[in-house]
Parts: structure tokens; sequence; C-alpha cells
């Protein structure tokens, strides 16, 4: 193996780990048209005897897979059933790439290249596709966390993440060309601080729990029972939309418990779920997640706040454009998430292509009459994402009237 190779090998990880066929697509096109390549002067005539990846047919196919990936991780919708399969197509895609890169042919195209660097001896070339599998789940971790808050992308947090993605992808393969394994240090850097910050943060997380007076177990700071022996705590603390301690003590613990259960987690010990459905109990405590409150006050809880959402959207609406945008957030991380995270995916995908073409629509007419258009805006958005909801339960009761009159 050589120099070059193990630049391929090493610089594409982190490219792989945000796509799975664009840097496919652009390592093929590299050995099919080096020359298109900004800075490559040389190696046309050799790319013309090039490995596999240099035929056209093959470049125009990545080339397609990777206009579908670029409009599916657009789309909330599409990027949903995909999340689950990326870490383990792109780690195929990656060795894939990587063995026609290896071969003979291909490396006499990349000897063509002056790539910048040093003795390839102090580079670890062992990383390949567990490094990409690694990547990829973290940022598939990171994107459940912001779908978990946003689901519908009301904020565009995704979109912009998704578009910077894009451009990483693109203009990290040329600067891999052009600067080599100065890249490669400049990637471990990125890496490096992105997982220093997920440990900050999880530490951070660690010492906001509060010490159980009774037992000593280590407690959330917004739980209202301890896990371990269910002692109730003497101080516990109010919860933000993102998940995150606020400085001030709840006063009224069933407004604390809906907004424990908006979160999915334990309206007890403020454990977080991962089971997308209304009927479960904690892990942690065992505690029954719609026992009390039951499912009809958490109902009623959403009802009331859309009824204040609901006015708000009719005075914001007045503003043009800015005063929909704002409402249609609103509704989506504080009336509708909370159902949806009760909802599984699969079963969500109707109700949001419905929601989605209404929300065009709505848009649409939003620029020029905002103030009729958000609040009807908000109620059609409630009222459908409700009902799926209502339906969950009431199927779910039906079932099991089923079972028991069986």
């Amino acid at each position: 193996m050589n120099f070059p190779q193990l630049l391929s090998i090493i610089g594409t990880i982190p490219l792989f780990s945000m796509r799975t066929f664009f840097p496919a697509f652009l390592t093929a096109l590299f050995f099919a048209h080096p020359e298109w390549f900004p800075g490559i002067t040389d190696g046309y005539q050799v790319a013309e005897n090039a490995s596999f990846l240099s035929q056209h047919w093959l470049v125009i196919l990545l080339g397609v897979l990777s206009i579908l990936e670029f409009i599916g991780d657009k789309n909330s919708d599409i990027k949903t059933f995909l999340r689950e399969a990326e870490p383990y197509m792109k780690p195929i895609s990656y060795l894939l790439i990587q063995f026609f890169v290896m071969s003979e042919n291909s490396s006499e195209v990349l000897e063509q290249v002056n790539w910048a660097g040093f003795n390839p001896l102090i580079i670890i070339a062992v990383i390949g596709s567990g490094a990409v599998y690694f990547l990829s789940v973290l940022r598939k971790r990171f994107l459940n966390f912001l779908s978990d808050i946003d689901e519908d992308d009301n904020l565009y947090i995704g979109k912009i993440i998704s578009w910077i993605e894009d451009s990483l992808v693109l203009f990290g393969f040329l600067l891999l060309i052009w600067t080599g394994v100065f890249m490669i240090i400049l990637y471990a850097i990125i890496i490096g601080i992105f997982l220093l910050l997920r440990k900050l943060n999880e530490k951070r997380i660690e010492n906001e729990k509060n010490i159980c007076p009774n037992c000593g177990a280590k407690v959330y700071p917004f739980a209202i029972r301890c896990q371990q022996c269910g002692h109730e705590q003497p101080a516990i603390f109010d919860i933000g939309i993102f998940g995150n301690r606020k400085a001030n003590l709840i006063s009224d613990f069933r407004k604390h418990e809906f907004k424990l259960l908006a979160q999915r987690r334990c309206p007890s010990c403020a454990t977080k779920s991962e089971v997308r459905s209304p009927f479960q109990k904690c892990k942690a405590c065992n505690t029954e997640f719609f026992e009390n409150p039951t499912i009809d006050d958490f109902i009623i809880n959403q009802d009331r706040k859309f009824r204040q959402i609901f006015i708000f959207s009719f005075v914001i609406g007045l503003v043009p454009i800015v005063g929909f945008v704002v409402s249609a957030s609103l509704v989506g991380i504080n009336l509708l998430s909370p159902y949806r995270k009760y909802i599984s995916e699969s079963g969500n995908f109707f109700s949001k292509i419905l929601i989605r073409i209404i929300t065009i629509l709505f848009f649409i007419f939003g620029i020029g009459a905002g103030f009729i258009s958000a609040p009807l805006y908000c109620l059609i958005r409630y009222t459908i994402i409700k009902n799926h909801f209502r339906l969950l339960v009431r199927t779910r009761k039906i079932k099991i009237e089923s079972i028991v009159g069986f």
C-alpha cells in the first residue's frame, strides 16, 4: 500500500460518515476525469486505463444515487426511514470504494496528484469501515436528538445541518486532494472537538443530578421521586423544552408531570424512554407512564396549550411571513411533538405527508393573510395529530378488550 492510497483510506472516512453515495460519486468522477478537478493537471491519459471506478456508467449511477440522497436528506419523512440503515450502508459503500482505490491501475492515477504530507509510517492505517460506522452512529444520535426536539424541522436546524454536510463532503474531498495529510489532521481535530463537547455535555448532565437524601442514588434534577427507593425529592428543578435543567424549582407537581410526559420521560423519576408508545413502564422505576396523570388528562392539558397558542397565532400572524413561521414553530414544538413522541415513525408517515402539503399551502396563503392562515394552520395540524394519537389509544384498548373477552 503506497502513501496516496493510505491518504485516501484515512481521509475519506469522515466524508462517508456524512453521506453514503456522494463521496463515492466524487471518487469515481475523480478517477474518470481527474482533469475536471481544480489544481489537477496530470493523470488524464492514465485515467483512460484506470480501474472499475472510471467507468462512466458507474459515475452516472452514483451521481443519480447522490441526487436522491440529497433530496432524501432534506425531507424529514424520508430521512426518518434512511437514518436507521445509514450506519450500515456507509461502511459498505466505503469498503467497496476503497477496494477499487487500492487496485493497481487506480494507484497510478493517485500518483499523478501532488499529495502534501510526510512519512506515512507515522499514520495509523487501520481505521477503515469501523471508524465510518462509529462516526455514523455519533451523527445518528445527534440527529435523533434534534428530531426529538423538532421532528418536522420547524426551526430548519436539520436542513441547515444537511446543507453544511453536503458542502463539507464536496470541499473536504477537494481539500483532501490539495492538502493531503493536513486535511486529515484537520478532520481529526474537528472530530476530537465534537467528541470532547459530547463528553462535556454528558459530564454536565451527570453533575446536574441530585443525590437522593434517602438512599444516596443519583437522580435527575427534575425527578419527582428517586428511581431506586421512590423517595420524594426535596428540590425538583423545572425542565426546558430541550431537556435541560432550568434554574427555577417547580411549584406545581401536576404541571411538571405533564412536561416530563411531553418529552417522553417518566413522570416520576424523569428517565428518558426510547419506546414510541404511550403504553409502557419506566425501565428505571417501573412506573406506568400514563397511570396518573392519565392519557385523557394529558390530552386535556395539550388542549389547554392549544387554546393559548391558537390565540397567539392570530396576533403574531398579523406580521407577514415571520409571524406565520413563528406560529408554525410553536405549534410543532409545543403541540405536535408531545403527541408524536408516542406515535411510531411508520404510523406517523401519512399524517406527516398530509401535514407537509398543508404547510406549503398555508405558508403561501400566510404571506398576505397570516392572521387567518396561522391560527387555521394551528387548528388543522393539531387536530390531525391529536386524532392520530387518540386512534392509537383507542386501537390498543380494543385489542385489550378483545383479548380479555376471548
